[in-house]
């Protein structure tokens, strides 16, 4: 029986390399729950996994689906133009190279409400941008409702190397829930040994390999809890215990939810290579964590001034244990750059505004041309 009135959800396609825990993914979380029931969500995942759906009410998701076919580049382009074709979504979102297929997919039909997410890269450009990769971007994100970049350093990358035209380039810096993460009632300034944590996926780019062989070469009495999981969660265990360490490092997993795991840190520490606005700083810093990261991306910038004692150059073991002993030997440090982080987030980088300016953007791409 038909309901009169009744109308069906409107649909989007996400197309992602990972659907796994991480980053952008619980952010996007956090936005399928804000746009509510009138959409509903479809999802690719490059790689088959969905780790993140248990972040997301079940009754927002669509179906969830491993790429639709093509073994080549050309093939897989062939496949994502089938997909628009018979899905004709009310609007695709497409995240990093992983879903470069399906962006040049849209650019063969011309299909106008596409918004594309720039957010950092894989180990193939942590130090460099490829030529074919740049070319390929020019093409594929041409004709875009909107690209969209999380840092400084993608906008400028986005402008001179992919030639994105600037009425679809929008730069929206990443947020955080300033209420759900923070220093909590039940934290308390530690009296045994200090406790440096991570959170992020163990993927060779994050370079957790520097962040252990820095730990080993600390002075001062630590523990490392590190909160994720990945492909090099082995080969880290392996150097742990190699590094005569692994008593005192903790590999934790994922969690369902991360907040009580920055509680119970003292130092945040991140060793990637490459990054761009990650947000697991900025869930520590309103976590009230003072920081020792590499100066990748827009680290550096997100920090307030007094707080950038403790950066250092990517893949530098020795200078990284330097910092983690400065802020471990310091308890007056740690709580003024803790402080000092938090009311940076709170002033600058609350999620609410964030979140807003993304769904936002999805309903005009969703009423633009069809």
């Amino acid at each position: 029986m038909t309901v009169v009135g009744a109308t069906s959800p409107r649909r989007v396609l996400h197309v992602f390399a990972t659907f796994g825990v991480g980053g952008p993914q619980m952010r996007q979380c956090e936005v399928i729950a804000r746009m509510g029931p009138e959409w509903r969500h479809d999802i690719v995942a490059m790689d088959g996994n969905f780790a993140a759906r248990d972040r997301v009410d079940a009754s927002l998701l669509g179906e969830l689906m491993g790429p639709p076919g093509g073994k080549s580049f050309c093939g897989s382009v062939r496949a994502f133009v089938r997909m628009l074709r018979e899905r004709d979504p009310d609007v695709l979102l497409t995240y990093n190279w992983g879903s470069i297929e399906a962006c040049m997919a849209a650019r063969v039909l011309a299909f106008s409400r596409h918004v594309h997410h720039e957010e950092g890269f894989g180990p193939a450009e942590q130090s460099r941008r490829l030529v074919r990769r740049n070319w390929i971007r020019r093409i594929a994100l041409d004709r875009t409702h909107a690209t969209l970049v999380v840092s400084a350093g993608l906008l400028t990358i986005a402008r001179r190397q992919w030639r994105v035209p600037t009425s679809q380039l929008i730069y929206l810096p990443n947020g955080v829930d300033v209420a759900r993460f923070s220093p909590g009632a039940n934290r308390v300034e530690s009296r045994g040994p200090c406790v440096i944590g991570a959170v992020g996926g163990l993927r060779a780019e994050k370079d957790h390999a520097t962040l252990l062989r820095a730990f080993a070469q600390m002075r001062e009495a630590a523990r490392l809890e590190l909160t994720g999981d990945g492909p090099e969660r082995q080969s880290l265990e392996s150097l742990a215990a190699s590094l005569g360490i692994a008593e005192r490092v903790r590999f934790l997993g994922n969690a369902a939810d991360t907040a009580p795991r920055y509680r119970s840190m003292d130092v945040f520490a991140l060793s990637s290579r490459t990054e761009q606005m990650p947000i697991s700083l900025l869930e520590a810093m309103a976590s009230g964590l003072p920081v020792a990261s590499t100066s990748v991306g827009d680290v550096a910038t997100m920090l307030p001034d007094g707080s950038r004692g403790a950066l250092v150059g990517a893949g530098d073991a020795a200078a990284l244990a330097r910092a983690l002993d400065g802020l471990c030997r310091d308890g007056d440090r740690r709580r003024r750059e803790g402080a000092q982080n938090r009311a940076h987030v709170m002033s600058n980088f609350e999620a609410d505004e964030c979140l807003r300016r993304y769904t936002d953007l999805y309903r005009r791409a969703a009423r633009s041309q069809r």
